[in-house]
């Protein structure tokens, strides 16, 4: 008897659009269950996502009523996870088992059912993992027989469930099959049914095909929808299960757990799937892993070589990233505050743990084949649960009779300290050893961090623009990995890079005839080693006060500039700049930078609102240009009803143009607004030996 074992996982990350989820419900996850159902003897293990069963109780009931009457009828087990898609092992430890309990509770109270198994976000697999699913209730979940093969186990060895454990917590864990994923359901009915028959004189250990993988494989993904549903792939696939009943046993992971045995013990290394091992590498790396992997398929011997090949690990994508990083270690210092709060009543806490457990969601940390990071509204969803969480922890309590309090802690663990000012309506935190600039500006009443960016960073993948428009010839339908478009024309132009993080008060020293077209570009004459410097810090008074002697045009200057908070709602930057010569022409202007990102984005409901008709008539977010003698301007988000208004105390020279990236996503290659760069131009003069100017950041609701 051989048992197929299917396994279905449904997702959406917090604050996804409604569209978004609207248009997966009809082309997928709603037709998907109703063809199911209508064959109850093609049993299946289903996991949705803590923040999809919300929207789908909220949004369609039908949904949940019809799931109800499958799970009564036996035909589906319902899986349970991390309740907001967590990467467990990247997350605080209660934070681990408090997202699996709340997920493990709401299934209980909708389908009146406890889980037994867990859906791992991502399969990313760490081996202390045993300990925290155990202590949470569950006891088995499915990775890839890509784990598995890293211990040096063959294929023909993954026929069933194996036992692993730490610390003695003992879990069974299941092989996905590589195969089946990328034949179901992209290639015809056919393949998928000789694959399961050549199973059973194949498989020395077990007796299962195991199959676990997105649900958005079956209708959201590029043309699914027509090939699965329309063209009749699943249809037919389940009538082909059904009619091969008596040879073929469709079982959910529960049932076989207490039918089969295990089939051996398993120690599995640190590691997801293959696919993400190429895309957490960094990008020189990642693109000579793809080839490699490519190249191997062409060989006699590649399928043994690539049994033995390992890329990067998922926590890569912290030091691939800093933007990634920085998010992280916000929403560990977002969770500590909440964990070590006195004063919370229990429902305070529950609150506060659920924004921290929202700001957990995976899909913002990473990018793949999807956008993940490079999606401004998943990151802007991230900051505003974590930034709502630590206004619920009252960390703020220390404010009721001072302006402001400073503080200097080593947020993002790369060994240097950043300072955080908090006020009653902001957060500053500012890195010294980053160019002294500004790295996060939260308004708390709004819950948004204005400084929401994201850098140009070159993608091992961004050969394949030139690339894009040919394509093979592959029999059925194509899976994403293979899919190659985009979706506009002339993306090649907007492939400019950064060297370091977008940041604000990054401060440049630029020769006089370049222009803005080279700052954007990244190909300016920077004459300073100050924007990327090492700044020294002191804390004084309501603010922190940072210098560096560094050189300028080639001579020596020293530079100090002190955040120091103004009101509950507003700073001021002020700046001190001391050559060391003070005679002779300076051929250079000083130029500080500030890059800022509103949650509508370049949509019609954010602008600028400049004090000078010579800004021009295009007051978008994604405007470009140059306006001369400014002192005032802000940019307006009338969605979040949030303004920031920015002046000068003296008048300067602005170039502003919108920042794009170009990524993967899967629907092919996009363009990107992840924020607006503002750059502000003195001419570099001297009054009793040195320069003078200040900055006055006022953040407002609307």
């Amino acid at each position: 008897m051989t048992y197929f074992l299917f396994c279905i996982h449904n997702h959406q990350p917090v604050g996804n659009f409604d569209h978004v989820l609207e248009e997966a419900y009809e082309k997928s996850y709603w037709p998907f269950l109703q063809l199911i159902s209508k064959y109850p003897s093609v049993k299946m293990s289903l996991h949705n996502s803590g923040y999809l069963i919300d929207w789908l109780i909220d949004n369609h009931p039908e949904y949940i009523e019809l799931l109800k009457m499958m799970v009564n009828r036996k035909q589906v087990e319902i899986m349970g996870g991390g309740y907001y898609e967590p990467i467990l092992s990247v997350i605080p430890e209660d934070d681990r088992i408090g997202q699996i309990r709340m997920m493990s509770d709401k299934i209980e109270e909708v389908f009146g059912t406890r889980p037994r198994g867990i859906w791992l976000a991502e399969r990313v697999w760490e081996p202390t993992l045993p300990t925290f699913i155990k202590k949470a209730g569950l006891e088995y979940l499915v990775v890839d027989d890509y784990h598995f093969i890293k211990t040096g186990l063959d294929k023909v060895d993954l026929g069933g469930y194996y036992i692993t454990e730490d610390q003695g917590n003992v879990v069974k864990v299941f092989p996905g099959s590589e195969a089946l994923r990328y034949l179901i359901p992209f290639r015809p009915n056919e393949a998928v049914v000789e694959h399961l028959k050549g199973l059973k004189g194949y498989l020395k250990k077990g007796n299962a095909a195991i199959y676990g993988d997105d649900g958005e494989k079956f209708g959201v993904w590029p043309d699914t929808h027509k090939w699965v549903f329309d063209d009749g792939w699943l249809e037919s696939f389940l009538k082909s299960l059904e009619e091969r009943i008596d040879s073929v046993t469709v079982a959910t992971f529960a049932e076989y757990i207490d039918r089969e045995g295990p089939v051996g013990q398993v120690y599995l290394p640190t590691t997801s799937y293959m696919e993400m091992g190429e895309w957490s590498l960094p990008p020189d790396a990642s693109k000579a892993y793809m080839k490699l992997v490519e190249d191997s398929k062409g060989w006699s011997e590649g399928e043994r070589v690539r049994r033995f090949l390992q890329g990067g690990i998922w926590r890569n994508f912290f030091s691939k990233y800093p933007e990634s990083n920085w998010m992280h270690k916000r929403m560990l210092l977002a969770s500590r505050a909440v964990a070590n709060a006195p004063n919370l009543s229990r429902e305070e806490r529950m609150i506060a743990e659920t924004h921290i457990y929202k700001g957990q969601c995976n899909d913002p940390y990473w990018h793949g084949v999807f956008g993940g990071l490079y999606l401004p509204h998943l990151r802007t969803e991230v900051y505003k649960h974590l930034i709502e969480a630590e206004v619920r922890s009252k960390i703020d309590s220390g404010l009721n009779n001072v302006l402001s309090t400073v503080e200097t802690e080593d947020i993002d663990a790369d060994g240097h300290k950043e300072a955080i000012i908090r006020t009653r309506g902001l957060n500053l935190f500012i890195s010294p050893a980053n160019g002294g600039a500004l790295l996060e500006l939260d308004f708390k009443p709004r819950a948004v961090n204005l400084l929401n960016t994201l850098s140009r960073w070159y993608e091992g993948y961004h050969y394949k623009i030139e690339e894009a428009n040919s394509s093979g010839d592959v029999h059925g339908q194509k899976s994403i990995h293979e899919i190659v478009k985009v979706k506009e024309e002339g993306l090649e132009k907007y492939l400019k890079y950064d060297t370091a993080r977008r940041a604000s008060f990054v401060d440049h020293f630029i020769p006089m005839d370049d222009t803005i077209d080279a700052f954007y570009a990244n190909t300016c004459g920077e004459l300073g080693d100050f924007s990327r410097g090492r700044y020294s810090t002191e804390v004084k008074g309501h603010g922190v006060a940072l210098s560096r002697h560094g050189e300028a045009g080639g001579r020596a200057l020293f530079l100090k500039k002190e955040f120091v908070a103004d009101g509950a709602d507003s700073f001021k930057v002020n700046y001190t700049l001391s050559p060391g010569e003070v005679h002779g022409a300076f051929d250079f202007r000083f130029g500080v930078e500030l890059n800022m990102l509103l949650p509508c984005c370049d949509g019609p409901a954010c602008r600028y609102e400049p004090d000078d008709a010579a800004f021009g008539s295009d007051i978008g977010l994604g405007s470009k240009g140059a306006t001369p003698g400014i002192k005032n301007i802000s940019l307006i988000d009338t969605l979040t009803r949030v303004k920031a208004a920015i002046s000068v105390d003296r008048p300067a020279d602005l170039w502003r143009f919108p920042v794009h990236t170009v990524s993967l996503s899967e629907g092919g290659f996009e363009k990107i607004y992840q924020g607006s760069c503002l750059v502000f131009l003195f001419p570099f003069a001297l009054k009793d030996g040195k320069m003078e100017l200040s900055f006055k950041v006022k953040v407002e609701g609307l």
